[in-house]
């Protein structure tokens, strides 16, 4: 019997050292994938919020968001997105940062004291906001990172429209000067078929059309939210699945810690009445 166990015992060693018998490994864990969130009051209401839910939703996606309503480029007096943004891709490492904002930015440029720069209208104001765009952008990128600026969807107000003639195609001319960033066009998800401005549409969760905009005509509904939430959606993990072939944001793994929503009561030029707010 002992020369059978010894015998047995030879025969398992010799295996193991030929590598005939392994232990099982266990499956890689793909790497999560984190998107970064910032903007204005589209980011802190409905939008924003149902957008990170779908990401949130898909396995080894963790999306964050960082926003505050009434807020661009225009008065790092008030709210400085260069300092924040450059705080918040240190924090979260984004593999794909969205960016939404510009609705506020149609007046004077100040420095970050509150002394004016440039006076709206001016003929020196196009060339500074391109330039306070163009820092904003290269502060949020990195290598491996993808950046995806949603063009502000179109309100019917003349007046606001006047000004985001002035604003849209600047962001758009800044973010398609870069090989890292995509310019995502958000006019097709509100037009009709008549080529009007779109009003109501259905929506997942809802029985029958809904209204997209409040009386603002600004900012979104619900429904609308939900709506633009999942137009953009697509572009946002087009962007990731990209991403997956470009080196690795370096750094240490993202914290988990959740990214800080604040909601702003300064007045804009347009009414803010939002619609959900993000958890402090």
């Amino acid at each position: 019997m002992e020369t059978q166990l010894v015998r047995a015992l030879v025969c398992l060693v010799v295996l193991l050292s030929a590598g005939v018998v392994r232990a099982a490994e266990a499956p890689e864990t793909p790497r999560s994938r984190t998107v970064l969130l910032l903007g204005d009051s589209l980011i802190v209401t409905s939008f924003g919020e149902h957008l990170e839910t779908l990401l949130n939703e898909q396995p080894g996606i963790r999306a964050v968001r960082r926003a505050k309503s009434s807020t661009g480029l225009s008065r790092p007096d008030f709210f400085d997105w260069m300092a924040v943004g450059r705080e918040e891709v240190e924090r979260h490492r984004p593999d794909v940062v969205v960016v939404i904002m510009g609705g506020n930015d149609g007046q004077g440029l100040t420095d970050g004291k509150g002394k004016a720069q440039v006076q709206w209208g001016a003929s020196g104001w196009t060339s500074a906001y391109r330039q306070r765009v163009d820092t904003f952008l290269e502060l949020l990128a990195a290598p491996g990172r993808k950046i995806l600026w949603v063009a502000l969807p179109v309100t019917g107000l003349k007046n606001f429209e006047r000004k985001l003639g002035v604003i849209r195609p600047l962001l758009r001319e800044a973010v398609a000067a870069r090989e890292d960033s995509v310019h995502l066009d958000t006019k097709p998800f509100f037009t009709d078929a008549k080529g009007g401005m779109l009003k109501e549409a259905r929506v997942d969760g809802f029985p029958k059309p809904m209204r997209l905009k409040m009386d603002d005509g600004v900012h979104f509904t619900l429904a609308g939210g939900r709506y633009f939430a999942s137009r953009v959606f697509p572009s946002v993990i087009a962007l990731l699945e990209a991403s997956e072939d470009e080196p690795s944001v370096p750094g240490e793994p993202p914290s988990m810690e959740p990214a800080v929503c604040r909601e702003g009561d300064a007045v804009s030029e347009v009414p803010m009445t939002p619609v959900a707010f993000c958890s402090p």
